[in-house]
């Protein structure tokens, strides 16, 4: 009679190593869509407060960043406020220098009592947030450039989101599909 050998075949190995990578893979892919979606959730979170800090600055001054007129679209040239994008893109004024007028008052705002906002702000891909007043969304609210529906110019605070580029085509106030935007006006 032949004993029984213990242990485990080598295809049992095999398969158990195989069943361990679907799953660790698996595992990794939630862990990167959870990363996404939190940091998406931060960037959600700093563009309330920065509109926040914008309505207060409004009341104060009757002014939006840019010395800009409140609830109107503003079409007129460099009327983005932005820090650099991944491409080194860069608006004339930033959002939080003193022409964006929330943490400091280049002498633009009368009646202004801030700072409105005590730091810079970074989303989370390490760019500053924007302010445009033409900016383009579609019937949906969403950037103009990623759908076939009909646009219209809208006054956004957003993020160039995850791949940090808020001028595809070059040029300042074009932006990108993946931007997470709030419509103010």
């Amino acid at each position: 009679m032949k004993k029984k050998q213990e242990g485990f075949t080598l295809i049992e190995l095999l398969v158990v190593v195989a069943i361990i990578g679907i799953l660790s893979t698996l595992a990794m892919v939630s862990v990167n869509i959870a990363k996404r979606n939190a940091r998406v959730t931060k960037a959600v979170s700093a563009i309330s407060e920065i509109r926040k800090a914008i309505d207060i600055m409004a009341l104060d001054t009757m002014k939006w960043p840019g010395n800009q007129q409140i609830n109107q679209i503003g079409t007129a040239g460099n009327n983005e406020l932005c820090g650099a994008d991944a491409n080194s893109n860069i608006c004339v004024s930033s959002l939080f220098d003193g022409v964006g007028g929330l943490v400091s008052n280049g002498g633009a705002f009368q009646m202004w009592s801030g700072p409105y906002m005590s730091e810079v702000l970074l989303d989370p891909w390490k760019h500053e947030y924007f302010f445009d007043t033409d900016y383009r969304i579609d019937s949906n609210g969403d950037p103009c450039e990623c759908t076939n529906l009909a646009c219209i110019d809208a006054v956004v605070i957003g993020s160039y989101g995850p791949d940090g580029l808020g001028a595809p085509t070059g040029a300042p106030g074009s932006y990108g599909c993946d931007d997470i935007i709030l419509t103010i006006y």
